[in-house]
């Protein structure tokens, strides 16, 4: 019988959160799924991103809460007290991939756990095209239980 690649259908990572008062911590894993809905995983994180898990510089790319103050002073308070949300660690994990491309792209991207597990599965596949594939976010429980609480 002749093993056939590995067709992706889709790409997407599997995001581990940890939040503390001072600081969020990411770990993520790549994985794929193909049009018959298997799937395969790295075997290891992939990626990590951290920061700030409060005030403006938890914002990882823009501000996406509740309309600003125009009153400079009441507008500084909101954004002291802004606490890292879903969407900051998504955008964080998008700069490291290359996927957005309104944000720095580092000089190397995340996605060779990925492209190596794909080859092993017969699918030679590049970056750009991983970029231009669909993607997903998976967060644990765990994970979406953390910004509950940050």
């Amino acid at each position: 019988m002749i093993e056939m690649a590995f067709e992706i259908d889709l790409v997407g990572v599997v995001v581990d959160v940890a939040i503390t008062s001072r600081q969020w911590s990411a770990d993520a894993t790549l994985f794929a799924v193909s049009a018959d809905g298997s799937r395969i995983t790295a075997t290891h994180a992939s990626m990590g991103a951290a920061g700030p898990s409060r005030g403006i510089a938890a914002i990882t790319k823009r501000y996406a809460g509740p309309p600003l103050p125009e009153n400079p002073d009441a507008r500084r308070r909101v954004l002291d007290a802004y606490r890292v949300q879903r969407h900051d660690v998504e955008d964080a994990m998008n700069q490291l991939l290359g996927r957005d491309p309104e944000m720095h792209r580092p000089p190397r991207l995340s996605w060779d756990a990925l492209i190596e597990l794909l080859a092993e599965h017969g699918k030679v596949v590049t970056e750009e095209e991983l970029i231009a594939m669909p993607f997903v976010f998976e967060f644990p429980a765990e994970s979406l239980a953390a910004f509950e609480k940050a």
